[in-house]
């Protein structure tokens, strides 16, 4: 039996999906090319493919999985399972966990409406459980087709291998995240990835972005008057971070300034900085106090970074002057058309897919930690995808992961190459050298036998003469 599998491969930047058996739904000519979206949650193996069985959910929207009628994973079972599901009736994610559950590898939904699907943004709202494979989605006319053959065809396997993107692969890995800075749960990707960054930091370019909106109304008034949730008269605006408690948009503003201001000055601090605040500052009504309390605890000096935050501005009123920094991050999030958070690029390239670890909780009261499992932490597994071999950072070469043919996760190693070869070399030599002494002995003994049988012969040859000699002198 063919054994289906999920490999690291080096893949075109493209994302393909093709149909490999049967050729009869293979070669028709609206399948030549499969185009697909990536869901924006779940683990996306970025540079690997995933090739397997195809089945049908029942029902097809896999809203209420049927117990009876879905097939019950078997670990034993030698095919990846992937599953084709409609969309609707339930949210993506949904369908996601409910194929998860069924030890599916991998979901494809099918779109329930004729349109182009690239520029549609699969994302999954208040996620409860962690999702460890990959959803994707695929236009309607080509899913129904797919669909309709399988039907029709029911004890036919259709195959199919995914290949997902591959990052440009670079010496140095850049890499830019957006995120709000009074939103606890956007600080989670860099609590989870502050220690890898630690350890990478000289081979990585991190920049940070924030999120942050303009008043278009103010825009009418020339920004000329003062708004509660706005700096700049309505240029530079952020939603209330607590509802009706004290902190204010004007709050989440300028603390934005502030960390631009302590990334300017020390981008190492700012990561000590950032992890500190997001645990300890978030919740408090005085924020600016607390900041300046997080920023002498990890070396800054509060006064620097205020001479900053006030030279930022064109004049000392903050609430009406334009500032620089906040306009070159408005003026950047537009060129990236980051219009919401978090977001991560990798070497210019959106990451889709989780960004964070549901089951890990970072301590920051302890320092610099690793994760217990990051066999499914995609950021980390793609950033380290991201390096060319030879530049390939120490902790990459003990985290990352791949398949093998059994579909186990292995640890991935410049050396685990090289090991393999050799155990298989000298396993090899081994059994050479047993088979030559073996087949040496069976040769040595044959021979041996011959030389004493064909000795043995001439004694008695030489016996029956001697003996046939005595009887006639006898006579």
């Amino acid at each position: 039996m063919i054994i289906f599998a999920l490999i690291t491969l080096v893949l075109a930047q493209k994302e393909t999906l093709v149909i490999k058996y049967p050729q009869e739904l293979a070669k028709k000519p609206e399948l030549d090319q499969i185009k697909f979206n990536i869901a924006n949650f779940g683990f996306v193996p970025y540079g690997q493919r995933i090739a397997g069985v195809l089945e049908v959910a029942q029902p097809f929207t896999f809203c209420s999985p049927d117990m009876n009628t879905t097939s019950n994973f078997n670990s034993d079972y030698q095919n990846v399972k992937i599953l084709l599901v409609q969309r609707g009736e339930c949210p993506f994610y949904t369908k996601t966990i409910n194929a998860q559950s069924f030890g599916y590898q991998m979901l494809v939904i099918v779109d329930n409406f004729d349109e182009e699907i690239s520029g549609l943004n699969l994302v999954s709202l208040n996620e409860t459980k962690e999702i460890d494979i990959p959803a994707i989605l695929i236009s309607k006319k080509q899913g129904d087709i797919i669909k309709q053959y399988m039907d029709a065809n029911q004890n036919d396997k259709v195959y199919l291998v995914i290949k997902f993107p591959e990052m440009m692969k670079t010496e140095k890995v850049k890499y830019h995240y957006w995120f709000s800075a009074m939103d606890k749960q956007s600080y989670q990707f860099l609590e989870q990835f502050y220690p890898f960054h630690m350890e990478m930091k000289e081979q990585l370019i991190f920049t940070p972005h924030y999120s942050i909106d303009r008043c278009g109304k103010c825009k009418k008034d020339n920004y000329t008057s003062q708004h509660q949730q706005c700096l700049s008269g309505g240029r530079y605006c952020a939603s209330d971070p607590d509802g009706d408690g004290p902190l204010t948009g004007q709050d989440s503003v300028r603390e934005i300034v502030r960390q631009l201001c302590i990334f300017k000055k020390d981008n190492v601090k700012w990561w000590k900085y950032v992890v500190k605040y997001s645990n300890k500052c978030l919740t408090q009504m005085q924020a600016s106090q607390c900041s300046n309390d997080i920023m002498t605890q990890v070396g800054l000096v509060p006064e620097d970074i205020q001479e900053c935050y006030v030279k930022s501005f064109k004049s000392k009123n903050d609430e009406l002057e334009d500032n620089e920094l906040l306009n070159e991050q408005y003026q950047t999030n537009l060129n990236y058309s980051a219009m919401s958070w978090p977001i991560l690029y990798i070497n210019d390239l959106k990451y889709k897919g989780s960004l964070t670890v549901s089951t890990y909780t970072f301590n920051y009261e302890t320092g610099a930690q690793q994760l217990f499992d990051t066999s499914h932490f995609g950021p980390l597994q793609t950033i380290c995808r991201s390096f060319i071999e030879e530049q390939l950072p120490n902790v990459c070469k003990q985290r990352m992961i791949g398949y093998i043919d059994d579909g186990v996760w292995v640890e991935h190693s410049i050396s685990s190459n090289t090991w393999v070869i050799w155990v298989v070399v000298l396993t090899t030599m081994v059994l050479l050298m047993i088979c030559t002494t073996f087949l040496y002995k069976r040769m040595f003994r044959k021979e041996a036998n011959e030389q004493i049988n064909q000795q043995v012969n001439i004694h008695l040859a030489q016996y029956y003469a001697l003996n046939e000699q005595e009887k006639s002198m006898r006579k």
